[in-house]
């Protein structure tokens, strides 16, 4: 597969991870993350090769195996690559097995969660895009990735401290927003904070790029870009109101994940699936909590959640 242009200095490996490269010049190039396993690792290998680029430098937008899972495949074939990545990020980069054991609860995951969707090939971080405090904050600010300039954008949300950057017109969005089929297909789009998700939206509506790459989906005009985050808004409401209607009955976390399951007719592919929706469940309880909407309480079947809405 070749590299498809976007402008004279940026490129993108389209599927279902997009891999976006920036050139540097001298035949060097930077990819912003790197697809789910060694598999794709490769397949950026040989199109960078095609091209006649050498992979220089690696910007990880966020910890999800599905955006880290080729940089260790990368860096054992190419000499010298340095990775970026934002603070607290990091960490989970470098340490991959916290992502499936936050999605167990803070316990040793067991065999079903420790697969490719869930457990990445740790590598290290040789450089820290940022501070915490200033994604937390929202800024956008200029950072130095192998000697471009790149403005990064804070996109929390998705993922704990996730961020965007941006180069020759074009934002790479990374999970900031998806693309309309992937909403379709996942019914409830994941999160780890909703309301960091809504405004990481806002974030990107302010923008003036003349492209937008989602990590999911395909690329997107300026000119379409606030109907797509219009439709992203929307499914995240939704999420929410489907969230609130299953608790017209009280019910632990699973009872309402597969509440909210039937509800869309959701058919998942197996337990890694079941445990990245059930976190998004979570995380709308959680909004909805901080909205005065539901409230948990301990029983005697667990931590059930409840509405406060007067019917």
């Amino acid at each position: 597969m070749l590299l498809q242009s976007i402008t004279e200095r940026t490129w993108y490996l389209p599927g279902a991870n997009n891999l976006a490269i920036v050139t540097t010049g001298a035949g060097g190039a930077i990819a912003i993350d790197t697809g789910l396993d060694k598999d794709t690792g490769r397949l950026l290998r040989k199109a960078l090769e095609a091209a006649g680029l050498t992979l220089r430098a690696i910007i990880n937008t966020h910890h999800h195996a599905d955006h880290i899972g080729g940089n260790s495949y990368l860096l054992r074939n190419i000499p010298d690559v340095q990775v970026y990545a934002p603070p607290l990020e990091a960490a989970l980069i470098e340490h991959p097995i916290l992502e499936p054991t936050y999605l167990n609860h803070g316990a040793s995951p067991a065999a079903a969660l420790r697969t490719r969707w869930l457990l990445a090939q740790g590598t290290p971080v040789h450089q820290l895009i940022g501070d915490l405090e200033r994604i937390n904050k929202g800024d956008t600010f200029d950072w130095q990735v192998a000697g471009e300039s790149f403005e990064v954008i804070s996109l929390p949300g998705h993922s704990i401290a996730q961020v965007g950057v941006a180069y020759d017109g074009v934002c790479f969005a990374a999970d900031g927003f998806f693309g309309s089929a992937v909403l379709a297909k996942h019914g409830v789009p994941y999160a780890h904070d909703i309301a960091a998700q809504l405004a990481s939206l806002e974030r990107l509506a302010a923008r003036d790029d003349a492209w937008f790459l989602p990590g999911h989906g395909p690329l997107v005009a300026h000119e379409d870009m606030q109907a797509m985050l219009a439709v992203n808004r929307a499914a995240i409401t939704q999420s929410s109101t489907s969230v609130l209607r299953a608790l017209r009955q009280p019910g632990t976390l699973d009872a309402i994940t597969g509440r909210v399951l039937r509800a869309l007719g959701q058919e998942l592919a197996g337990i890694p699936q079941y445990v990245i929706f059930a976190g998004a469940i979570a995380a709308h309880l959680t909004y909805l909590e901080q909205q005065g909407l539901v409230q948990a309480m301990l029983e005697e079947s667990g931590i059930t959640w409840q509405s406060n809405v007067t019917r």
